[in-house]
């Protein structure tokens, strides 16, 4: 347990023995990060189990422990799979950890990584999710409530000490259909991470996507429609692209009205050792613009971000020992 955590625990202890030692100013004091929950909400991620993803993107790296494109040693996987991917066990404990480290946990933003969600089996994609809402039922309780399906879980999560309020899965553009919308909903699902990476038909059929611009318009369209709140993956420094075509993507992102996503994450492009485009990258078929270069595009690019959208992330969480 952190140093922080253990003197909260002290520390509440003695103002439950006798409330006279409370001190307001101490409580802030010993929230761990606090810029976590700053919001009000505090965000829960899980992984699912490693599973076959219908693409072949040539950036993409492959684990055999892993969900398609994620590393064992990226943070929120090492915890997921010290846990051996259980929903139940990784939704517990990182609640359980969220509150040890002072942060408040009646709402929770429940986020699922691992590849594409909709290539799962739905058997195993409403188990998972069940399972999540049991160990947020199940946190906080001297008793864990029985659910006998994730309708009975969502009911008895209505008013848990630990609420979901907010669900969000990854996808792929090419898998979203009215019917996948529908069951999306089934599930409780508020938001999708949309894997779009490019809006250059050019460069998407030159990385193996599997799908092109039109694809993404069709999913965007039937989630907005749908209520669902969207999250671009955007990957600048792909093969074939260059600084021009990478500002003028990420520019078309809020300037067409066919997209207009309520978060982006910006993903510049990597070469992993697992991913085919290594092979590229040492036979000298493929190599990125200056980093300069792609520091001043991502500046300018922000510049034209509308303040409505929320830049979630500027760079994936993937170790530097990782990435040749």
């Amino acid at each position: 347990m952190p140093p922080t955590a253990e003197l909260r625990r002290a520390y509440l202890a003695a103002v439950e023995a006798d409330p006279a030692n409370a001190r307001p100013w101490l409580d802030k004091v010993l929230v761990r990060r606090e810029v976590r929950s700053l919001s009000g909400v505090a965000v829960v991620t899980v992984l699912t189990k490693p599973w076959p993803c219908p693409g072949h993107c040539v950036y993409c790296p492959t684990e055999a422990r892993m969900p398609k494109s994620y590393l064992s040693n990226e943070p929120a996987a090492a915890r997921a799979l010290a846990l051996n991917c259980d929903p139940w066990r990784q939704t517990f404990q990182r609640i359980k950890s969220l509150v040890a480290n002072g942060h408040p946990a009646d709402k929770i933003e429940l986020i699922v990584k691992g590849g594409s969600w909709s290539a799962y089996p739905r058997d195993y994609q409403r188990w998972f999710i069940k399972r999540c809402f049991d160990a947020a039922n199940a946190a906080g309780s001297a008793r864990s409530p029985r659910s006998a399906n994730l309708a009975s879980a969502q009911k008895i999560n209505e008013n848990a000490a630990h609420r979901i309020i907010g669900l969000t899965l990854e996808t792929r553009p090419d898998l979203i259909t009215p019917e996948e919308v529908s069951h999306l909903r089934e599930l409780g699902c508020t938001r999708i991470e949309l894997g779009v990476q490019s809006l250059d038909d050019r460069v998407l059929k030159l990385v193996k996507r599997g799908h092109d611009t039109s694809a993404v318009v069709a999913a965007v369209r039937l989630l907005k429609d749908a209520g669902f709140k969207t999250d671009f993956h955007l990957m600048p420094q792909l093969p074939g692209s260059t600084l021009a075509s990478d500002l003028r993507g990420l520019r078309r992102v809020f300037r067409d009205p066919d997209f207009r996503p309520d978060m982006i994450k910006i993903y510049p492009c990597v070469v992993l050792e697992s991913a085919e485009l290594h092979k590229w990258w040492k036979r000298g078929v493929y190599r990125p613009y200056p980093v300069e270069e792609l520091i001043d595009v991502l500046i300018r690019a922000k510049k034209d971000i509308p303040r409505y959208c929320r830049i979630s992330r500027l760079i994936r969480d993937i170790p530097s020992t990782s990435v040749l």
